[in-house]
């Protein structure tokens, strides 16, 4: 029975709706056993809710499709410590040695991607964090690219 579960605790026994549209939980409801008489008129008002309001979920979803999300971010969260979109710098320590790198970070087919540009002693600081930020920015036009053609 699609939307429709079976509770039984202590002091609550009846079935539970719920009607999921595009964004989540639509509607919900608890028909209780006690308040319609017993578990089956319980069961078949419930059956009734949930098909009645599927039917607008349907409705409402069909009349406001959702709009394609961009694949990238355009504003840096808040957290964000380079101030550029999808790069960020990382100091850790393994093993007591000391690693200091930018990471480029992006979205491909939906799955998280990343590519690390270590500060050592061939690449300085600065290089390290323009190389991320150049990394990213390509990336971000091939996503761009690929979402206008969509």
């Amino acid at each position: 029975m699609k939307g429709i579960s079976r509770i039984d605790s202590k002091n609550t026994h009846g079935w539970y709706v719920r009607i999921y549209a595009d964004s989540g939980v639509f509607t919900s409801k608890l028909f209780s056993d006690r308040l319609y008489g017993s578990k089956d008129n319980a069961l078949k008002n419930a059956i009734a809710f949930r098909d009645h309001n599927q039917m607008v979920a349907d409705i409402h979803k069909a009349q406001s499709p959702r709009k394609a999300r961009k694949p990238y971010f355009e504003k840096p969260a808040k957290n964000n410590t380079s101030g550029i979109v999808g790069v960020n710098e990382v100091k850790t320590t393994i093993k007591g040695r000391e690693i200091h790198y930018f990471q480029s970070t992006w979205s491909e087919d939906g799955k998280p991607r990343s590519k690390k540009f270590y500060v050592n002693s061939t690449r300085t600081y600065d290089e390290a964090k323009k190389m991320a930020i150049e990394y990213r920015k390509m990336k971000e036009d091939e996503m761009k690219s690929t979402y206008e053609k969509v």
